[in-house]
């Protein structure tokens, strides 16, 4: 029954989760995730209904999957601004010119001087033009 299910509306169910998510893994997860579900359940379905499940059950688990990464957003930048705001002081420009001469390699201290003393963007450096 499962296999049938499968081979009948993956697609659709495949579908309308990558246009909620926008992500083709995520979709893919999402509705694994939904026959993995409907596999250990012992639910029974109604035959006429069932595509209508499969796709609110896809609908709704996206959902949660958005609003979950919305969450996890908020905090980072949460945390993030919390980090910069008590963590951030000033250091004088004589003990970072004294770390970049000691502590980097010859190497980092000259993309370093180029990309922050001369302001070359890194693909600049990397391509070794001026």
């Amino acid at each position: 029954m499962i296999e049938s299910l499968f081979r009948r509306h993956y697609g659709r169910m495949l579908l309308t989760a990558r246009t909620l998510l926008r992500d083709q893994e995520a979709a893919r997860d999402v509705v694994s995730d939904v026959f993995a579900e409907l596999l250990e359940s012992s639910r029974q379905l109604d035959k006429e209904r069932i595509e209508s499940y499969l796709l609110v059950c896809v609908r709704n688990k996206c959902l949660n999957l958005v609003k979950h990464r919305m969450i996890e957003e908020r905090a980072s930048q949460h945390i993030s601004r919390e980090t910069i705001d008590e963590g951030y002081t000033e250091l004088p420009l004589d003990d970072v010119l004294q770390y970049i001469s000691q502590k980097l390699t010859p190497q980092t201290r000259e993309v370093m001087m180029r990309r922050f003393g001369e302001g070359q963007r890194y693909n600049d450096i990397a391509d070794g033009t001026t």
